[in-house]
């Protein structure tokens, strides 16, 4: 997790008896507020053994055992909790949810349930709160995050640069969890958003870029 605010970071993941056994890396930036993207590339080149990655906001809040999800999953595929694909009509394509995310304010106020038209299945990309991923797969295909995106959309690049360029998929997996998060559709985001639709021009997927959690 890259943050700042570190009594949300305690809260949801450093004391989250759901994340027992895993090693936690906080990549602190109340000082230096380099992007989330160079922190993440850096993380990733200094892994050479085989394990299970978890990138998550430090607002993400884990609420079941994190092993029993892992070791259901395919380490050939991206995982997250909540993503959105591309489904095509005769007349018009129709963005599409799948999977499911509690979500409500950091001050505790109401919460509301982010659900998709499944529960699980193939996406195109997913929400930038959680990307779950196997040190066995980046390194197979040197998979790294854009460092032109600072803070917003870095996850569903990297989502279509994967499949673009290796053919990896994306799968919204059930995972019970709380995003302490209102979203934010600053002009930072909006730029982002451009940035990556005109990257990837030709690709089908480019119509999924919005967050499904913004």
């Amino acid at each position: 997790s890259v943050g700042r605010d570190v009594a949300m970071y305690e809260r949801c993941i450093l004391e989250n008896p759901y994340y027992d056994g895993a090693e936690l890396v906080m990549c602190d930036n109340r000082v230096e507020n380099r992007t989330i993207t160079k922190h993440y590339n850096e993380f990733l080149d200094s892994i050479d053994d085989d394990r299970w990655i978890v990138l998550c906001h430090e607002d993400w809040e884990l609420k079941e055992n994190l092993l029993d999800v892992l070791m259901k999953l395919d380490k050939d595929k991206l995982y997250g909790p909540i993503g959105v694909y591309i489904e095509e009509k005769k007349n018009v394509d129709v963005l599409v949810m799948k999977g499911k995310v509690h979500q409500g304010p950091k001050n505790g106020g109401k919460t509301i349930v982010i659900r998709g038209k499944e529960p699980e299945g193939r996406v195109d990309t997913f929400d930038c709160q959680c990307l779950i991923f196997h040190s066995s797969l980046s390194r197979k295909h040197s998979l790294r995050f854009d460092e032109n995106l600072r803070f917003d959309m870095y996850v569903e690049d990297f989502c279509v640069n994967a499949y673009e360029r290796a053919g990896v998929e994306s799968h919204a997996v059930s995972i019970a969890c709380h995003h302490h998060s209102e979203g934010n559709l600053s002009q930072a985001f909006k730029d982002s958003v451009d940035y990556v639709r005109k990257k990837y021009t030709r690709s089908k997927i480019s119509l999924s870029m919005d967050s499904p959690c913004s």
